[in-house]
């Protein structure tokens, strides 16, 4: 069930697929973009290090398989140019509000180490070809481990956590952009991790995760930026015109999806049986989604933290409503 409120609502529910499945301990991902064949012994090496590594030779294809499964790291080399041919792609990837903070290894010759603009690179780390196995391996690790230090990305979901969220309102707010700020938050979730276990209440995050950034992606423009507080709160930041049809494609797709990684007696019941704060036994019903927005452009916004105290506001209304539910701060 599916609301969006200002106050005015739309409705939808739906249930589908089979039973969850529990899931296996995932390797680390890897997506290697490779159009000269130049890198096939170190996609060996790093398979057989125990990573998960996909490989395309086509840039075209980097975007889509960024969204079917989010890797840790990008390899790409030097010579690869964007889609357009006159922006190297690292760069362009970098450019990306979503996916700008994924860490970036460029691959490069020797010989074209004299006069390169190393400025101009934009790459988080670099491997000198050819090389040993040995330092294949530690650039690598180096640099998933610097990406994970300085980039604050949640090592849930892979998305930017708190400290981006506030430099990117707050680079919006100095550039006077007028943004719409998105706080997404799941209801009933800490009752389905406590009866499920962490590992399915992962994969519920996971496919959140998904939902957000699959309707970022489908923005007009590019100009969306997707973050994840933690636990099972989400941000999306879009221009205040297309914040609302980014709403509803979130709540429609979770709502379609959630029934699914419940088990079945729980999916037809349409509810499960589960501890609450205060240590009752309670009935909650299946896991909705409540959506608080705050727009730059109706409220005279001056700092991060009246947008925080505003959605925090906003979201406790949100939630009050049944169903999944999408708010929007029209106070004065």
């Amino acid at each position: 069930m599916t609301r969006r409120s200002s106050i005015g609502a739309g409705r939808t529910c739906s249930s589908w697929g089979a039973a969850y499945k529990m899931p296996k301990k995932k390797p680390v991902h890897l997506l290697v973009i490779d159009p000269f064949d130049a890198l096939a012994h170190a996609v060996k090496l790093l398979r057989d290090a125990g990573f998960a590594v996909d490989v395309t030779e086509h840039a075209s294809q980097i975007h889509p398989m960024i969204q079917e499964v989010l890797p840790a790291c990008l390899i790409v080399p030097l010579e690869l140019q964007g889609r357009d041919g006159d922006m190297p792609l690292v760069r362009e990837l970098k450019n990306d509000s979503i996916y700008g903070h994924l860490p970036a290894i460029t691959a490069l010759p020797a010989e074209r180490l004299e006069g390169l603009d190393w400025a101009e690179l934009q790459a988080d780390e670099f491997v000198i070809l050819p090389c040993t196995d040995g330092e294949w391996l530690a650039r690598v690790k180096i640099c998933l481990a610097r990406a994970q230090r300085d980039l604050n990305a949640n090592p849930l979901t892979g998305l930017p956590g708190n400290i981006a969220i506030i430099r990117e309102i707050e680079a919006r707010l100095q550039r006077r952009d007028a943004f719409a700020v998105a706080y997404l938050d799941l209801d009933h979730f800490k009752p389905f991790n406590d009866k499920y276990g962490f590992l399915r209440g992962d994969e519920v995050l996971r496919m959140t995760a998904r939902i957000v950034v699959n309707a970022a992606r489908s923005i007009r423009g590019g100009a969306s930026f997707v973050g994840h507080v933690g636990g099972d709160d989400f941000v999306l930041i879009a221009a205040s015109d297309q914040i609302g049809a980014a709403c509803d494609e979130i709540t429609r797709n979770f709502d379609l999806l959630i029934p699914n990684f419940y088990d079945e007696e729980d999916r037809i019941r349409g509810a499960i049986h589960a501890i609450d704060r205060q240590g009752n036994a309670t009935v909650f019903s299946l896991m909705t989604c409540s959506i608080a927005v705050v727009d730059t452009a109706a409220h005279t916004i001056r700092h991060v933290a009246d947008i925080s105290a505003r959605a925090a506001q906003v979201k406790k209304y949100a939630k009050s409503i049944r169903g999944s539910a999408t708010c929007y701060d029209r106070r004065t």
